[in-house]
């Protein structure tokens, strides 16, 4: 979805997206059905969270907050293992996130992306605020568990 901003290769050679803390945890994506029943046949493992959502089960083998646990669809030479069309819509848009504030919609930005340069983060914003905002919004209704709090790690770009 972002692929006229980030090139494979950009995202395949940082993967800070597909590594999580326990503390980050949250921030696994939340699995739209049809893909939810395509993972399971694959064996995929995947959890039920407390806020209804489904997402990708994360291996921690300790109690320590700072022990990080790799996506299970991440493969450490060539990246994500699930061909582009089939990654959570999460995924595709990382490093955007839909987030609420209060009862308002906002899109945030992670400018933690080792991708992120000026050139590239202006092109996003302006991709993100005009072209990609009415798939963004449509995707958010439909599926509101992807909606997450909002988290001060991201800065807004858009409010609705």
């Amino acid at each position: 979805m972002l692929t006229d901003i980030f090139t494979p290769a950009d995202c395949a050679a940082c993967k800070l997206c597909c590594n999580f803390h326990k503390s980050s945890a949250w921030e696994t994506p939340a699995l739209e059905k049809e893909l939810i029943y395509l993972l399971q046949e694959e064996g995929v493992p995947l959890e039920k969270r407390e806020d209804g959502s489904t997402s990708f089960y994360l291996h921690f083998c300790n109690n320590s907050e700072n022990e990080v646990a790799d996506c299970p669809m991440l493969n450490s030479e060539i990246g994500c293992t699930l061909p582009r069309e089939l990654r959570p819509f999460e995924c595709r848009i990382w490093p955007l996130r839909l987030m609420k504030q209060s009862s308002h919609l906002v899109i945030g930005l992670y400018k933690n992306c080792p991708a992120l340069n000026d050139e590239t983060l202006q092109r996003l914003v302006h991709y993100a605020t005009t072209e990609l905002l009415p798939t963004l919004k449509n995707y958010a209704e439909q599926h509101p568990l992807s909606v997450r709090e909002m988290n001060s790690a991201y800065t807004i770009i858009w409010r609705g």
